[in-house]
């Protein structure tokens, strides 16, 4: 049963490490980037300053698409992984304020092609860690076929804080790390603040200007 279990994930591991698997996602994650860099010229453009910090995508390794199906109780299927996974083509934007999120959400939304399947967000409705952020589930047309993408959009702190969190915590399964999830929450809870409170303050600046 073990070799069985072993040449099963190695088959999974081995389809998912094909060009050929990972070419769509990987399209669909370059087309986002580039509608990305476009919204933020428009944006850019209307505002005065620049509103997307930065814009970088990835697809999943095998190793990480066999452990999410594997947490999720999930069997080691190359045709269920891409049924079930909804990140595996990943896509972020980084953008300086908090208005400025919504908005380019919006205009992805709005992008002709583009198939909008779920929005959380976690920036009105923080996870019990503290993480924040928009991810917005949709499917973009790769020639004759629509891949699915998860995009996610965060301010300079909120992805300074989950990068953190998540090299340490999710990253290093230290088991000790729970005496720590209480300072992240005072962290999160501190950039949130910190990202109204300079919304806040460029209002103000452009209602003087």
């Amino acid at each position: 049963f073990l070799e069985m279990l072993i040449d099963t994930y190695a088959k999974f591991i081995e389809e998912w490490g094909k060009q050929l698997r990972r070419e769509p996602y990987e399209k669909a994650c370059m087309q986002v980037h580039k509608r990305l860099q476009v919204i933020n010229e428009e944006m850019s453009n209307q505002r005065g300053w620049i509103c997307i910090k930065e814009i970088t995508w990835r697809v999943k390794t095998p190793d990480s698409c066999l452990n999410k199906m594997l947490d999720k109780g999930y069997a080691a299927d190359v045709e269920l992984a891409a049924e079930k996974l909804n990140d595996i083509a990943g896509v972020r934007a980084v953008c300086y304020f908090l208005d400025d999120m919504y908005q380019v959400m919006e205009m992805l939304r709005t992008t002709p092609g583009y198939e909008f399947i779920k929005v959380k967000d976690y920036v009105k409705k923080p996870k019990a860690s503290g993480y924040q952020s928009l991810h917005l589930i949709m499917k973009i047309p790769v020639g004759e076929q629509m891949v699915k993408v998860e995009t996610q959009i965060r301010t300079q702190a909120m992805d300074f804080w989950s990068d953190i969190e998540h090299h340490f915590v999710y990253k290093t399964n230290n088991l000790n790390i729970e005496e720590c999830e209480e300072e992240f929450l005072k962290c999160s809870k501190s950039i949130r603040k910190i990202d109204k409170q300079m919304l806040k303050i460029r209002r103000k600046i452009e209602n003087t200007q």
